[in-house]
Parts: structure tokens; sequence; C-alpha cells
């Protein structure tokens, strides 16, 4: 997970799920989900050790009568928190704008509550956390929600990331729903580089073999988050998300496995 934690709100909360719903049975035009839990997962992108780290979420949407639907998504183990408009709505399909946030990553160890890194990378510095403005939307093919993501960096270290992928939740039980979520992202050469190149200087810093990373295919990644209806509104939460590393990403000289593997389980009380 990122610097802002995450939990079992995955993408197109608001696009799919809600609307199919048609809101909670009191009809209101709002839900909120907040979260506590805990998470495990690779101490940065590429690493072979991981960490646990604390997750305190807030997932919710406002449905407007006129305006379309605002959806705010703390993210999952494999896509990044976002806050959403969606102002094309229809039971097949939705379109809008985003505004997320992706987690930096440290030259150090991450602590309970610290940002990805790892004392391994002494000498890289620091990769800047990022605040991305993008468009999102979805369509339904035979029933089943496909989703994409364009969402770019507006400062800092960080670049452009295209994510594409299928939301298909599954109610078990009435107390009960699996939801499974395979997607694929692609990264720009300044976002690549960010996270996966080594610079000359960087090179003379750390040790690593220089490296310039180019644009292509970043990782494929398939999670199932799990949630479980306990007592009233309150739900128990929890997943695990396999991510494999692709193209110039997989061949980093940072990288010391392609295959990152994290969990989360977690407690969260619906409004």
């Amino acid at each position: 997970m990122k610097t802002i934690p995450l939990a079992v709100a995955v993408a197109l909360f608001a696009c799919t799920a809600a609307q199919a719903a048609g809101g909670d049975k009191a009809g209101r035009p709002w839900e909120l989900e907040l979260g506590v839990g805990v998470s495990y997962e690779p101490n940065y992108s590429g690493a072979d050790a991981s960490s646990p780290r604390l997750l305190l979420w807030a997932s919710g949407e406002y449905k407007t009568q006129n305006w379309g639907s605002f959806a705010l998504d703390s993210g999952s183990l494999t896509l990044d928190p976002q806050l959403r408009w969606t102002f094309g709505d229809d039971k097949n399909y939705g379109i809008g704008l985003l505004l997320g946030y992706r987690a930096g990553r440290s030259d150090s160890d991450p602590s309970l509550i610290a940002d990805n890194g790892s004392d391994r990378l002494r000498g890289m510095g620091s990769v800047g956390a990022a605040v991305d403005g993008g468009v999102q939307g979805w369509v339904a093919v035979f029933g089943v929600p496909v989703f994409a993501q364009l969402r770019s960096a507006l400062g800092g270290d960080q670049g452009t990331l295209g994510v594409l992928g299928v939301y298909l939740p599954l109610e078990l039980t009435r107390e009960f729903t699996l939801t499974v979520l395979p997607s694929v992202t692609w990264a720009n050469d300044k976002q690549m580089q960010a996270l996966y190149g080594v610079t000359a200087a960087q090179s003379a810093a750390s040790g690593f073999a220089a490296y310039s990373a180019g644009a292509g295919w970043q990782n494929a990644a398939l999670e199932v988050d799990g949630d479980w209806k306990i007592a009233g509104p309150w739900h128990l939460v929890g997943g695990v998300a396999y991510q494999r590393l692709l193209g110039d990403a997989a061949d980093s000289p940072l990288v010391q496995d392609k295959s990152q593997w994290s969990g989360f389980i977690g407690l969260s009380y619906r409004f």
C-alpha cells in the first residue's frame, strides 16, 4: 500500500456497486465507510522484504440530482487513492475526472506509519509523493464492469500512469462478499525512471549500476478482497494481492523480486 493508508474500497466503488444498489436502504444520497487495520506489504516496489503498515481509511459517495456523483476512494492493495467526480452516469457506463494521491519512496526502512523505502536504497535519495489529476471511466461488458484510469502527477518526481482493470464483486452470502480485481498498469518514462531508474549521480552514491527505464507496462496485478458483515454496521474486511513487475520495471537493478505479495485485514463501520 501507499503512504495514505488503504483498504478494501476498490476502484469504481461509486461507479459500480453503489450505483447498482441504488444507494443504501434508507434511500440516502450518500454513504460512508470508516476503517482501521494493518497491512503487510513489500518495503518498496521490487523489494524482497516486507513490513507491517497501519491503515486508517475513509471511503464514500455522494450522489447529486444534476451533477453526477462524487466518490472518495481510499484505494486498495493495488490501486492508489482518489477523489472522483463522475458526471457521465448510467447503469452501463460512467465517465468523469479524478484527483488522486500516490505515495513516494525513501532510502530508509519504513516504520508502521512511514512511507515506502529501504536502507538498501541508501544513496538513491527520495521520490516525492504526488498529487494526480486525470480521467476515469468504466463500461459494463456482459454485465462485468471494466474500468480505465489515466492519471498524471501535477508536479514533482513522478509521472503518468494508465490503469486498465475489471471489478467483479461476488455476493456469496447475504453477509459475505468477495471482490476480484485484476488490473494492468502502464507508466510513462518519467514514472518508470522515478521508481526503477538509476542516474549516474545515484549510481555513484548508491553503488547500483546506472539504468535508464523507459515507458511501458509496469505491472500486472490480481487482488482478492473479502467483506464480512459481522454485526450491524460493523464489517470485517481483508484481502490479498499479487503483482508481477514487467518490462523495464522488472529489469531494474533496484528490483530484488519481480513477484510482489501483499495483504491486509481490518475492521470498518458503514454509515
